[in-house]
């Protein structure tokens, strides 16, 4: 069935230029297809870098788009083929879908696929509107337990359980994660969900290291006062961490990671830093350091929504700011810059 019409949504004009209005969409809700009414949308660090750059790499906004990537809502439609949806259910939505046909999905690593859709990556429109459709095998369905708001996180924690993953956790691990953020937040939860014993949670931002402390067995450093190698090897008698996440994107987190892994430890990149940055190999080779890059996830989500169901991960507490549609430009505005005890904007959609 074919949708084709105005929907009022928050379109990103231009760099710096945000609005609320109707703008023409075009949608075929396929057999293997659901529609979608939004309930919570996320604000992602790169939805705020397109409308304060108006890009990201090679991704430059040339045509006005939607935003918002982290979703969840209701489905309303299904397509004449899908079986394990139906409406009414409450679902969250994997944003980036791949070519079925391509090399590195059908290699089960479909996040690389170069021709991956992407909502709210150009030219893909964002989900800050009423509903979308979206196919089937990537709408998951809530748990009973899961609200909406933690619904919308699952997009970010997909990203840390990834890291968690390719980290290769051992049950007993000693971890470090650099940078208190969302996303460091996330790898957290994921980090001590895959088996660590405690995590050393770093940041300069007090108010950001003291939520990291409530989320289980977590020693917070706070890197503007205190040596963070200092407290690893106080806490590992000298040896240091197994697993350092690196997720900030600072320039020089990965070469201050080094002191702190023990030997034959492994480094995780999950930070993006906007320039290309130098990196002692020595320094690594020296430890025979395993490093270990990330690009979003692979077919996490029915993962991460098992362990939201029985209670391991609690993800309402990481959303600290809640705007309703009509306010969705002031959202914005104030995620880029947002004060230090925020972690998580959302857009609560009407309905």
């Amino acid at each position: 069935m074919w949708y084709h019409g105005p929907m009022e949504a928050l379109v990103l004009e231009q760099k710096d230029r945000l609005r609320i209005r109707d703008i023409e969409i075009a949608e075929t809700l396929g057999p293997n297809d659901v529609r979608i009414a939004l309930r919570s949308v996320g604000v992602c660090g790169s939805d705020v870098h397109y409308f304060t750059h108006g890009g990201i790499g090679p991704f430059v906004v040339r045509e006005p788009m939607i935003l918002g990537h982290e979703a969840s809502g209701v489905v309303v439609e299904t397509g004449t083929d899908v079986k394990t949806l139906k409406p009414g259910d409450r679902v969250c939505m994997e944003p980036g879908v791949p070519n079925p046909h391509g090399r590195a999905t059908r290699l089960g690593i479909y996040n690389l696929d170069p021709d991956v859709s992407f909502w709210a990556t150009p030219p893909v429109h964002g989900v800050t509107r009423p509903t979308v459709v979206h196919p089937e095998s990537f709408t998951f369905k809530l748990p009973d337990n899961v609200s909406f708001a933690a619904g919308a996180m699952v997009e970010p924690l997909a990203v840390g359980m990834h890291a968690a993953t390719k980290a290769g956790i051992a049950p007993g691990d000693v971890a470090a994660v650099i940078g208190a953020g969302t996303i460091g937040l996330v790898t957290i939860m994921a980090a001590l969900a895959g088996g660590c014993s405690r995590v050393v949670a770093i940041d300069i931002k007090d108010p950001k290291l003291k939520i990291a402390a409530g989320l289980g067995a977590v020693t917070t450093v706070n890197s503007g006062r205190t040596d963070p190698a200092t407290v690893v090897h106080e806490l590992t008698d000298g040896w240091g961490v197994d697993i350092v996440f690196e997720a900030s994107g600072a320039p020089d987190a990965l070469n201050a990671a080094l002191p702190l892994i023990r030997p034959g430890g492994t480094l995780v990149a999950i930070g993006m830093p906007v320039e290309p940055v130098s990196f002692d190999v020595v320094g690594a080779q020296a430890r025979e350091v395993r490093m270990e890059t990330i690009f979003r996830y692979a077919h996490v989500y029915p993962r991460a929504l098992a362990l939201m169901g029985a209670g391991a991960i609690d993800l309402d507490p990481l959303v600290t700011d809640r705007y309703s549609f009509d306010k969705s430009v002031d959202a914005y505005e104030y995620a880029v810059s947002p004060r230090p005890e925020s972690i998580k904007v959302q857009i609560e959609m009407p309905g």
